[in-house]
């Protein structure tokens, strides 16, 4: 049986949000955007396994994958570690419209997961705990309590949905950030990586995903291993402008 929705180049699929005019995931591949764009540079699982838990912030439940994948790549590699993660949405779909996508996931316990959290607004198990928060993300987020490790910042883009890219929201979540937490979000638009550096955010190249650009990755405090550096051209001119506090169209 053919997936639903949009077929992506790793074999999984997306939707197409019409009012939005955007697709909810790269069409390089939505389970490869997932872990290769936000749950690797995230560091999350190393998290996990060093410190027996991670609190992720994840900006943008959209089709439940970044979630889904979050979850299947801990436990499998840091078994036993305490996960808590933070889920904001704007517009949540219908549980028909996400059934197949929540289906498509590694695991089938990951659907009954899903399904649970989207009707309750909450799964808790021992070791797992998940919330989902609907609304604007920019009013949510004063709610949200407690400090993060990690945060997937995958809302739709500045211009469609330009609220969780703005200085103050970026800066309201980098005072939610334990020391050396990470952020990353495939937007590569200089001026949002201008918004990270002025609310207090340390900057670096994000993966590129399959056709797609490399995104940016971004740190509360110094991280080791070290960011992946920007272009150190880049670096300099950026740095200009954070002094100078000029901005530049997003892009």
């Amino acid at each position: 049986m053919a997936p639903p929705g949009i077929l992506t180049g790793d074999g999984s699929a997306t939707l197409f949000h019409r009012e939005v005019g955007e697709h909810y995931h790269s069409l390089s591949g939505a389970h490869l955007e997932a872990r290769y764009r936000f749950i690797e540079p995230c560091r999350v699982a190393r998290t996990a396994l060093v410190r027996g838990q991670v609190r992720i912030l994840d900006i943008g439940f959209g089709l439940g994958t970044n979630l889904g994948w979050a979850i299947h790549d801990i436990q499998r590699k840091a078994p036993g570690a305490a996960i808590e993660i933070v889920s904001l949405e704007r517009d949540l779909l219908d549980e028909e419209q996400l059934k197949p996508f929540f289906r498509a996931l590694p695991e089938a316990r990951l659907s009954v997961m899903l399904h649970h959290l989207v009707d309750q607004r909450r799964w808790i198990e021992p070791g797992l705990r998940l919330t989902l928060m609907v609304g604007e993300a920019e009013q949510l987020i004063d709610t949200v309590e407690g400090r993060f490790d990690a945060v997937f910042l995958d809302p739709f883009s500045p211009k469609r949905n330009p609220g969780p890219w703005r200085a103050g929201f970026l800066r309201a979540i980098r005072n939610r950030m334990v020391e050396g937490g990470i952020l990353s979000t495939y937007s590569s638009a200089r001026r949002i990586r201008l918004s990270l550096l002025r609310s207090g955010w340390q900057i670096g190249l994000g993966p590129a995903v399959g056709m797609k650009s490399s995104g940016t990755v971004a740190s509360a405090g110094l991280v080791q291993p070290p960011l992946p550096p920007l272009d150190e051209k880049l670096q300099r001119k950026l740095a200009r402008q954070v002094n100078s506090g000029q901005e530049e169209d997003q892009r």
